[in-house]
């Protein structure tokens, strides 16, 4: 991520990678990297004994304040959030660290607290430098939990942001998970760090506890000094030091424009989702966790379109069916009989599992996960198979396969699928007699042989963040080519209008599940090319079916015809922009 500074005499503008949103000013805490000397010496053989107790005190010592901290973020945000730690409590019994702990400590005659942080070193300098993303998140836990031990070894005191009593704004090189879980949202106002990334187990309960929070800022930790004033945009990934008057009235001024838009936003949420002529684009959401489920109702959905499932499996114990079972009839429960569609595990890529060790490959977005993945694990696959099906009995559940590129997958995950229901019937245990089945769109490959899998499935559902990755060969995360990442590129709306034409062909409807679903300036597009729902994140609801209620659905058509006609993606863009500021130039002027 670059870092773009607008070096002036006072200000400093930086940009980062935004990983929670929200907008945020006040005075900077700025924490040190370590923020502490590990303490050295020499010990004589008589000593040995006692380092050997001092450091099982400390171990126990730290299993017990893990515990606790995991048992708070269960009570605050749920077991999901809380399986983090499961990990540290993994490496605190480790009898493997802490015999070689034992052993250099009588080899070498020094410190507990220095052969530990040794120890921990070399650990973690081993699994930070392989590619393995499963491998790297755990040489920061092993780093985390370590730096505790030592920590309780030299008896300071070890959560940082839990000891602040003044509101401000948390700078650091990195935040670890513990630290993070042990804030208080009233005290912490934002978080800024060097490192980081959204995926990071900082990031996420960043988000959890609705923290704005920018990450990936290379050194902000040095150029900002403790007491500077912060402006945080959490959203943008914006951070500006020392704004200027100007800045703070400007972000005043559109804090104050976005709660009154957002206030009327939610008078909207009992509305349809129609166009002025009629034409209803029901909204559904996408959930990443049971948890969210509420913000279905707060924010106006129908439905859940996508219900991720990886969740379930970042545990180091994978959850057996009836666990599964639990978690899908209840989500079910919970939207009242509104369509809840289950996609089926979507691991590899960017995603890992703590109970699931996928080789390292060269490609991994084009290696072996998502159905790939599950065909190739066919009893793994079969119990979340048997779960849907179990749960769905009685229930508006539908489901779907992630990553389709060709109709035999889909054939096989078919047969699967039948499979494990007759297995249920004569078991005797109640399962769907019938199921909807979906395919996620996602790569070229699939859009092109529609009409080849359409025969097979209920309905598709296009995931247009990676459709467009695919299509255009640019990975979106990678600086270098991240502004070729156009979703109004001919050849995108072209796959998207070949899908709604085959599902159109076979009667079976088309759902849009990217953010380009959520999207102001393009979910008009969508519209118009005559995709029939969309799923998007609860927050973006609101904005959508306002935009939508102030369109005409014969200009939707009028745009998508024009943009299937054009072969400049700018162009293309520069219609949609045009649109929405003549139908909703409110929101136009919210997200620019």
């Amino acid at each position: 991520m670059s870092v773009e500074a607008s070096e002036g005499l006072e200000e400093l503008v930086l940009q980062g990678i935004g990983v929670s949103p929200g907008v945020a000013v006040g005075d900077a805490v700025v924490f040190a990297s370590e923020g502490f000397a590990v303490p050295e010496r020499n010990i004589s053989e008589s000593e040995i004994p006692l380092e050997i107790a001092r450091f099982e005190e400390a171990l126990i010592k730290t299993r017990h304040q893990i515990s606790e901290i995991q048992h708070n973020v269960e009570i605050m945000l749920g077991s999901e959030h809380a399986g983090i730690f499961d990990a540290h409590l993994l490496v605190v019994d480790d009898r493997y660290f802490i015999e070689e702990v034992i052993r250099s400590l009588r080899e070498n005659r020094r410190n507990v607290e220095s052969i530990v942080n040794e120890v921990s070193g070399n650990y973690t300098s081993m699994l930070a430098k392989v590619e393995d993303d499963y491998l790297r998140e755990r040489a920061a836990d092993v780093h985390d939990v370590t730096r505790r031990i030592v920590k309780n070894l030299a008896g300071e005191g070890m959560d940082r942001l839990n000891c602040l009593e003044h509101p401000c704004i948390a700078v650091a090189h990195d935040f670890s998970p513990s630290d993070t879980a042990g804030m208080n949202r009233d005290i912490v106002q934002a978080l800024v760090a060097d490192i980081g990334s959204s995926t990071s187990h900082a990031a996420i309960m960043a988000r959890a506890l609705e923290v704005p929070a920018v990450v990936g800022l290379h050194d902000v930790s040095t150029r900002i000094n403790a007491g500077d004033t912060v402006l945080v945009d959490g959203a943008k990934g914006v951070v500006v030091i020392r704004p200027s008057s100007a800045t703070l009235l400007t972000y005043a001024q559109r804090a104050e424009e976005l709660k009154m838009i957002l206030g009327e936003l939610e008078t909207l949420k009992d509305e349809q989702s129609e166009t002025k002529d009629g034409y209803c684009v029901p909204i559904a959401a996408n959930i990443e966790l049971p948890n969210e489920i509420v913000s279905i109702d707060r924010f106006g959905a129908q439905g859940i379109g996508l219900f991720r499932t990886e969740f379930l499996f970042q545990k180091k114990q994978l959850p057996d069916e009836e666990t599964q079972i639990q978690v899908y009839s209840e989500a079910a429960d919970q939207c009242g009989g509104n369509e809840v569609v289950i996609r089926t595990l979507d691991l590899g890529g960017d995603k890992c599992s703590a109970g699931i060790r996928v080789d390292q490959e060269a490609n991994p977005f084009l290696g072996w996960r998502a159905i790939r993945f599950c065909l190739g694990s066919v009893k793994l696959f079969k119990v979340q198979l048997r779960a849907i099906l179990r749960a769905a009995a009685g229930r508006n559940i539908a489901m779907m396969y992630p990553m389709i590129s060709c109709v035999s997958e889909v054939l096989e995950a078919n047969t699967l699928l039948e499979e494990c229901r007759q297995e249920l019937k004569s078991e005797g245990l109640p399962c769907a007699d019938r199921i909807k089945i979906g395919v996620l769109i996602e790569v070229p490959s699939a859009a092109l042989t529609v009409d080849l899998i359409a025969p097979h499935v209920d309905f598709f559902s296009i995931g247009t963040n990676d459709l467009i990755q695919y299509t255009l060969a640019i990975d979106r995360v990678n600086e270098k080519v991240a502004h070729l990442y156009r979703p109004t590129h001919a050849s995108v709306i072209r796959l998207i209008h070949q899908v709604v034409q085959t599902g159109q062909q076979y009667r079976i409807p088309v759902m849009v599940c990217g953010q380009t679903a959520a999207s102001p300036e393009l979910a008009p597009l969508l519209i118009g090319l005559g995709v029939n729902r969309l799923s998007i994140s609860p927050p973006s609801v609101p904005m959508i079916k306002d935009v939508i209620r102030n369109l005409h659905y014969s200009d939707c058509r009028r745009l998508a015809e024009d943009a299937l006609r054009m072969s400049s993606s700018e162009d293309i863009a520069a219609e949609c922009r045009a649109l929405l500021k003549k139908t909703s130039p409110e929101i136009l002027e919210l997200i620019s």
